[in-house]
């Protein structure tokens, strides 16, 4: 990535983050309406993390059809980043939780449904170090991730819409909040997944290439 782009996408993130801290209005609706802006990072980690994880999907697929080991290489990092997107779209959730509910963890059905996903995905890590068959193991991992790829949004989103839940159902955001979340976090944040997926990306085509030699 261009340096003149990474500089871009960091400028375009810090004004993202300085509109949702310093001129984004109070969120009506909710116990303290003042600090409910941090929905403006919270949701747009969720989506990243949706992303993520048909980015994993696709590269599955991928190896499955061509058997190269770089497609698995990039399935393994794509799931790697819907983890991690997972654990900060918890953490700004638990946050927010704090501030409006009072309590970090409640046990609400989105919050158990996201801590079952990260248990999926951490069970998917596990189970490619189990594996010692290169192929075997690229097999298994594509089969599994495109099974976590289809339970992400239904964990994340789909099943607890028709649960009780803390969360306020079928939410209406204003014109501010969907510019903050759709214009000013989401495209730098998908940028930064992109951005790291490339480096990953690098990495394992050289330890690919080294592995080659080495064989």
């Amino acid at each position: 990535m261009k340096k003149e782009l990474k500089i871009g996408i960091g400028l375009w993130m810090l004004a993202g983050l300085a509109y949702v801290f310093l001129k984004l209005p109070a969120a009506k609706n909710f116990a303290n309406p003042e600090l409910a802006r941090i929905v403006a990072l919270h949701l747009p980690c969720a989506y990243v993390a949706v992303i993520a994880s048909w980015m994993s999907a696709w590269h599955g697929w991928r190896y499955l059809q061509k058997r190269e080991l770089l497609d698995d290489a990039k399935s393994a990092s794509g799931a790697a980043l819907a983890l991690l997107f997972c654990v900060l779209t918890t953490a700004t959730g638990s946050i927010f939780a704090y501030i409006q509910w009072g309590s970090f963890w409640n046990w609400d059905p989105r919050e158990t449904s996201v801590f079952m996903l990260m248990l999926i995905y951490c069970s998917y890590f596990v189970l490619r170090g189990s594996i010692e068959d290169i192929e075997k193991r690229a097999a298994i991992s594509a089969v599994f991730g495109i099974f976590v790829a289809v339970m992400t949004p239904l964990l994340g989103y789909v099943i607890p819409k028709y649960m009780d839940s803390l969360h306020p159902k079928n939410a209406q955001f204003g014109p501010s909040y969907r510019m903050a979340i759709y214009l000013g976090i989401l495209p730098p944040l998908l940028a930064l997944m992109f951005w790291i997926q490339s480096i990953a990306t690098k990495l394992d085509r050289a330890r690919l290439a080294l592995e080659e030699v080495d064989y």
